[in-house]
Parts: structure tokens; sequence; C-alpha cells
């Protein structure tokens, strides 16, 4: 067990692409913060075609400074991964990145925090890379997973596995350790400052009730352009009821172009007490709505955005452990003929679950008293 005792000042610096990695910065803030460990600020990745979710702000309870970050650039119907405009978007901005840095480097020689702890930022990696700070650095994510040795990658694509490999080790270089994040346990490969961890959910979703059931089903998509094919489907099932959470500051809230269709703007709260009571989830194959699905026993439709090679992974990971099933399309009449035959591994997932307060807080205290000695500031 780890001898540390006295408050830690700790240092987020989080990718802000998506809804993910926020949640799992807010789940870990709680945990330190009943540890007694302190949260002295946030460094957040911005994303250019998304604000920063209210929720997040409201919730994290330490200073949030933005910082340019290479992001993903979608399709014109925001529907999938234009990878050649990703890559000529990145590139224009590197002079953006340069200042990020010292954005980075600022923070730190400010705060003097005792760890920094990296939500699968990519800017964090070269930082540390570059600059070589001597306070301890701590990389969280589901996708160093992508680095253990038994990962079940896809067969038949080996250019996009090397690809995710190289980048999620860019995200982590000279990080003393890497949290993989997983829907089960696996074998630590402490040669490679790789420990495997539960899912970070946060607090909120912890205390919603269980078993729980109404006649609708709940669909989460990260890019607004699809739901436009949310509505084709349904015009042809008029007879679901849908509940559908977007990121579209555009369209009112709610808006219902049916009465059984509904649209929402993005809602922490509101999001997983209808998740709770909801039949069953439809979901781009982010790792963190997975997660809170499976915790709650409900079964999942995944849709990995198109182009997007980590969550092709995801779904293929979860509904290799009884998740629900996966598809190219919000096809949900799929969904609908599975629910019956659907059998949840819920209690062994949230004994899982159960254990990641612990294990974190082991892995950051010990990280931090192995370095101790020799941390003199940054």
């Amino acid at each position: 067990m780890p001898s540390t005792s006295a408050m830690l000042r700790c240092l987020f610096i989080v990718q802000g692409e998506g809804r993910g990695h926020m949640t799992q910065a807010l789940a870990l803030r709680s945990m330190l913060a009943r540890a007694g460990h302190r949260l002295t600020g946030v460094l957040l990745g911005r994303s250019s075609a998304r604000a920063v979710p209210a929720f997040f702000r409201d919730r994290i309870e330490a200073p949030v400074t933005e910082f340019a970050s290479p992001n993903f650039v979608t399709d014109p119907q925001h529907r999938g991964v234009r990878w050649g405009a990703t890559l000529w978007q990145n590139l224009r901005s590197l002079g953006a990145f340069r200042r990020s840095l010292a954005v980075i480097d600022a923070a730190l020689r400010r705060q003097q925090p005792d760890v920094v702890l990296t939500f699968f930022e990519p800017l964090a990696g070269i930082y540390h890379a570059l600059y070589r700070p001597r306070v301890p650095f701590v990389a969280i994510g589901h996708q160093y997973l992508f680095l253990h040795p038994v990962y079940p990658f896809p067969p038949d694509r080996p250019l996009q596995r090397g690809l995710a490999r190289g980048f999620t080790a860019l995200t982590a270089l000279g990080a003393a350790r890497r949290l993989a994040l997983s829907f089960y346990p696996a074998d630590d490969r402490p040669e490679r400052g790789l420990v495997v961890v539960p899912p970070l959910l946060r607090d909120e979703l912890l205390r919603q009730p269980l078993d729980q059931e109404e006649p609708f089903i709940l669909v989460y998509v990260l890019n607004h352009g699809l739901g436009e094919e949310v509505r084709r489907w349904h015009a042809d099932h008029p007879e679901v009821v849908l509940h559908a959470f977007w990121d579209n500051p555009a369209a009112p809230d709610p808006w219902r172009p049916h009465p059984n269709l509904t649209f929402h703007h993005l809602h922490d709260t509101r999001f997983l007490e209808m998740m709770a009571r909801c039949r069953g989830l439809v979901c781009t194959a982010g790792f963190e709505s997975v997660c809170e699905a499976m915790y709650l026993g409900k079964p999942v439709l995944m849709v990995p955005v198109e182009g997007h090679f980590e969550q092709y992974c995801n779904a293929r990971d979860a509904a290799a452990v009884g998740a629900g099933l996966y598809d190219d399309h919000f096809a949900i009449d799929r969904l609908l003929a599975y629910l019956p035959h659907h059998a949840p591994r819920t209690e062994a997932f949230r004994a899982w679950v159960a254990e990641a307060e612990a294990r974190f807080l082991r892995e950051i205290e010990i990280v931090v008293d192995e370095r101790r000695p020799a941390v003199v500031g940054v």
C-alpha cells in the first residue's frame, strides 16, 4: 500500500473531444476529493467544433484553462471523420499548438502540482517529451488497453491497428503510469507501465436507481448530423418512442419532430436519469456511454462513427462481453429484436466498477511516492 498521507496537489490535462474524457475527469475529481487531495486546475484541449459543456465547468470545481488541441474534422453532414481534412487542419494549426505547449508549461510552473493526470490529450505527451518536467505524469484512458499484448484488435486492419497504437503511445510519452480503463479485468504489464483498471463512472450514475424500465429507447449521437439518420428510421417506425440527445445548439431544446420522437440538448444528469429508465440505448461507440449502460443493465446498439477505428474497436470489445450488438447504421429495429434475448452480466461488471476508487488512488499515490524525493518543481 502507498505511504502517501499528505494532501496531493493534482493538475488535470483533458482532451475536449466528446464527453467521455470530461466525465472521467469529473469521476476522478470526486475520488481525489474524498481522499483529501486537491485539484488545482484543469487544462482542457479545445475543440473548435464544440463548446465546453456547461455541466463540466459547473461540476469540476477547479479553474478551467482552454488551449488549442488537435481534433477530428467531420464531413459536411457531421456523420463521420474526414482523415485528409483532419491532417490538413492540424498541420495548419501547428503554431497554435506550440502556444498551447507554453500554456501547459506556465500552468505547471504556476500551480506546482505533485502529479499531473492526463486524459488522452496528445499535447500532454508532446509536452512531456519536449519540456521534460520533473513532476510525474499519469495517463488515463481506455485507449491504453490498445498497448496490451492481448487486446483483441480486428484481424483485418493492420495499418489502422498500428496507427492507433502509435497515437495512443504519443499521448502518454514520459508517463510514469498508463492506466488502461477496461470493460473487464486483465493482467497488468508493469514492464510497460501499464495497469488495467475499471471504468471511471461518475457518482451521479452510481446513485441512479436500478432495474427500472419504461417503454422508450434512448439515443445518443456525438455528431448531430447523425440525427437525420435517426429521423429517417423513425419515419418508418413511428410507433416506437425515442428520446435522443445530440450536440446541436442550433435546434430548440427539446425539439419534437414527431409526438414519439424528441431530441434533447446534451445534459449530464437528464441523460443519466433517462438511461436508468429506458429499455435500451443506441449510441455511437464511445467507451463511457457503453459503460454507463452496462452498469445500469441496459442493452446497447453501438454505431461506430464512420472512419473512427477506435470506436469500431470499442464496439467489438463491448459486444464480446455482453453489452449488446453493433451495426454500421442506426438499425434500431435490430435492438428491438435483440431485447428479449439480452443476457446482461451486470453483477460482475458492477463489482469490477466498485474496485475503481481504491485502484486509482493506490496507483496515483504510489507514483507520487516513487518520485517525491526528486520533485523540486517542474
